[in-house]
């Protein structure tokens, strides 16, 4: 499996490559050459698999047994999930009238992060061991991103963290979850300005490919793609547990409701669907409405200034995973994505053009939720 990035430019990696980088060198992220296809006995096979054995069969499409064999890979991926409270790691909780709550909360920080993350600190772990090297992690964050990569490698001797948090833009439990650990490999900073303010330095630095070389750098936010492939399973798991039958003529689809900020999630669902899942996605947004207003009217451009609401990790004017959306939707065209992108970041305003916003159906732009949240 080779990785390309979404701008064109930047040559193709395998998935350490893609897991040792932040952005691409050209600024895209790093997407799959090409998506598997799952046929229906492959998505029978998959109905009656755990979630960890989801996460192990996604992974290993997607990393392939040249660079971790799958029994390796298995026991990474059991590891990851150890410190889970729960017994089947995710859980689905089925209230009145077919409406169904996924549980994404059960790990060390509460976050749903705990997933992504606790795999992608594994799968880390075994190349830096395997190659003798040591990285220097970059991570900004909007609240339980931080908390979450922090708990992921705290106390590893081949990796340094570096986290930076807007001052007084996250909650108290998030901040208290950064800033109390007192790890030697753990470095906490508390910077002026919100979360897409601090992701344009990091941004910055990464641009700087030889600095980036020189110091090991690579990040842990959802720009990692390892971070959307595992959170692909939580979509696999919803649907396998909510269809009614896989034995119609037609699958069934389910209708999955993504509360979302940098849109990694929802990157994660349109993936998925590209592969044969049968979902539709709605996306749940708070005040901070980009990518509502990007489904709905086609308008992706910043508002004058970011919201703060009491879900503090939602407050995002910039959702970078749409990069990915964008260039999914455009049929893998990484110069017309490249083009919306540069203007984006050059003007700070976009307007999709309409063959490409006709195409945000698989995100329901008739019935994207917009909670307002105080």
């Amino acid at each position: 499996m080779w990785y390309i990035s979404t701008r064109g430019i930047s040559p193709r990696v395998d998935f350490e490559g893609a897991l040792f980088s932040g952005y691409a060198p050209d600024g895209g992220l790093f997407m799959p050459e090409e998506l598997p296809c799952l046929d229906r006995k492959t998505l029978h096979a998959w109905s009656t698999l755990s979630y960890k054995g989801l996460v192990k069969e996604l992974c290993a499409l997607f990393i392939g047994p040249e660079l971790i064999p799958r029994d390796d890979l298995n026991d990474l991926i059991d590891h990851a999930f150890s410190r889970f409270r729960h017994k089947e790691v995710v859980h689905l909780s089925r209230l009145r009238d077919g409406l169904n709550v996924l549980e994404l909360w059960h790990g060390v920080t509460y976050a749903f992060k705990d997933l992504s993350l606790s795999c992608t600190a594994q799968f880390l772990q075994y190349f830096l061991e395997k190659r003798e090297k040591h990285v220097t992690v970059v991570v900004g964050t909007s609240g339980d991103t931080g908390s979450a990569a922090i708990e992921s490698v705290q106390g590893a001797k081949n990796v340094d963290i570096i986290v930076l948090l807007p001052k007084g833009h996250c909650s108290r439990i998030q901040e208290l979850q950064m800033t109390t650990v007192l790890k030697d490999n753990v470095h906490v900073f508390a910077v002026e300005g919100n979360s897409d303010e601090l992701d344009e330095p990091i941004k910055a630095v990464f641009a700087d490919v030889p600095f980036a070389k020189e110091h090991n750098l690579m990040s842990l936010n959802s720009i990692n793609w390892s971070r959307i492939l595992v959170q692909m399973a939580h979509h696999f798991f919803a649907y396998f547990q909510c269809a009614a039958s896989l034995d119609t003529h037609t699958l069934p689809t389910v209708e999955v409701v993504v509360p979302t900020g940098a849109a990694g999630n929802v990157a994660a669902g349109c993936i998925a669907q590209k592969m044969g899942l049968p979902i539709r996605l709605v996306v749940a947004v708070n005040r901070n409405d980009i990518i509502h207003r990007a489904v709905q009217q086609g308008d992706f451009s910043l508002s004058e200034a970011v919201t703060p609401t009491l879900a503090s990790a939602m407050d995002i004017q910039v959702p970078y995973n749409m990069e990915r959306i964008f260039w999914l939707l455009s049929g893998s065209n990484s110069q017309a994505t490249r083009a919306l992108m540069e203007q984006f970041e050059k003007t700070q305003r976009l307007t999709l053009p309409k063959e490409l916003h006709s195409k945000h159906c698989p995100l329901l732009p008739g019935t994207c939720v917009c909670s307002e949240v105080p």
